[in-house]
């Protein structure tokens, strides 16, 4: 299971461009704590560009327990 510090820190989006992008129609917020994060990659699972995804931002979604395709 996920670290429940991890899941309860809150995120700055802009650290987190894909995440960024994924949240901006839903949310006006600067920063959201890590469930937040973790639903809105799990939402947009079959829409993330993979390539467009940075090294640091596939080690935080896989510090929320999202599987990080290679």
């Amino acid at each position: 299971m996920n670290d429940p510090a991890t899941m309860h820190t809150l995120y700055r989006l802009a650290d987190y461009p894909v995440l960024a992008s994924l949240a901006q129609g839903g949310t006006k917020a600067s920063k959201l704590d890590g469930r937040a994060c973790r639903y809105i990659y799990e939402a947009a699972l079959p829409r993330i560009d993979w390539q467009a995804v940075s090294a640091s931002e596939r080690a935080f979604m896989h510090s929320l327990g999202i599987e990080v395709k290679p």
